[in-house]
């Protein structure tokens, strides 16, 4: 159960629509949910009470949005928030870094999970590979701080991504793929992929204490690490941070929650519990009550998010209906079932 004062990390989903058709994310019959500006500013001013740090994106991609840089300015007016970060393929960086920097973002996580073209391609579905380098570079231009983030598969080419990053002077984060839809079947092992491999070219690696370091490199500090655990390499001025959601599980310590574009709350993206943040049904007098509802929801979520994920764990079960029979069905089949984008991944 959650522990209300523990939660300091909203991520908020303002658009369900992407750009791109990533094998491992992409649900075709979802149909596009974006949020207005007005739902927007009504719920982070009930959330605010319950984070410092906002993160536009859970899936989908934010700068489809076509009033994103009024989102940002809003989070930014309200005292208290001290990080404003959004996460995008960058498809669409290049043409928004100087309007994203003027309305006061703070950093923004591009998700690359190759630097080859003919593979962006396989993995995308669009041959828009430059158009992403392109936009980093905007962003590194503007001064906005830029990390990459890389789901991992057994393709990655860890090396070649690294030395990218390191070109750019960029932290990079090789997260591990939740064994749901492909990587049901395509996880690998992270520590053994990505140090294994920047081993042979870098040699012995340090591990950096984030708790204990309140700067590391480029400005950032401990609150923009989140779950990463960070290692340097000699001759590598960068981070390279590992997401291990199954071998290196860090539910215990798991301070995020999110709220998607259709108005739900997620506690956790390996259950399958999720509940409206305001329920259709609802007719309010006034805005107080409205927010006493959101406020109530965010609690009860909060609550509800149970002590660690369930991925794989055949101890869990879900129950299927349909008309004829009622079916016990494992947690790692239901997962297996399932895509990126239907989890909020």
């Amino acid at each position: 159960m959650g522990n209300v004062a523990r939660f300091k990390r909203i991520y908020i989903e303002i658009t369900s629509s992407c750009n791109l058709k990533c094998s491992f994310c992409q649900e075709t019959l979802r149909s596009p949910h974006f949020m207005s500006v007005d739902e927007f500013a009504h719920t982070l001013q009930q959330i605010r009470p319950y984070t410092n740090y906002i993160y536009l994106h859970v899936k989908g991609e934010p700068l489809l949005h076509p009033q994103l840089d009024e989102m940002v300015l809003q989070i930014k007016k309200i005292p208290g928030v001290s990080s404003v970060s959004l996460t995008t393929n960058a498809v669409l960086l290049a043409q928004h870094a100087k309007w994203l920097k003027e309305a006061g973002i703070d950093s923004i996580n591009v998700s690359l999970d190759t630097i080859d073209a003919s593979e962006y391609e396989r993995i995308t579905k669009k041959p828009l590979l430059e158009e992403v380098k392109h936009g980093i570079n905007a962003a590194i231009e503007c001064g906005i701080r830029v990390k990459i983030n890389v789901v991992l598969t057994p393709q990655t080419d860890v090396v070649a991504l690294t030395r990218y990053a390191s070109k750019k002077g960029t932290d990079i984060r090789f997260i591990e793929m939740m064994p749901v839809g492909e990587g049901h079947t395509n996880g690998v092992e992270p520590y053994e992929k990505v140090i294994g491999a920047l081993l042979e070219v870098y040699g012995t690696p340090c591990h950096i204490d984030t708790e204990n370091r309140e700067e590391i490199n480029s400005g950032y500090n401990n609150a923009d690490n989140g779950p990463a655990e960070y290692y340097s390499f000699h001759g590598l001025d960068i981070r390279v941070g590992l997401i291990q959601a199954i071998h290196g599980k860090f539910c215990d310590t798991c301070n995020r929650i999110r709220v998607t574009a259709d108005g739900r709350l997620m506690p956790c993206l390996g259950s399958s519990v999720t509940m409206d943040l305001v329920p259709d049904s609802c007719e309010f007098t006034d805005d107080l009550e409205k927010d006493f509802v959101i406020v109530q929801a965010l609690k009860a979520a909060i609550k509800a998010k149970p002590g660690c994920h369930n991925f794989n764990d055949n101890a869990v079960t879900y129950t299927k209906t349909t008309e004829t029979k009622t079916t016990e069905i494992e947690a790692a089949e239901v997962n297996a079932a399932r895509n990126m984008s239907r989890i909020g991944g």
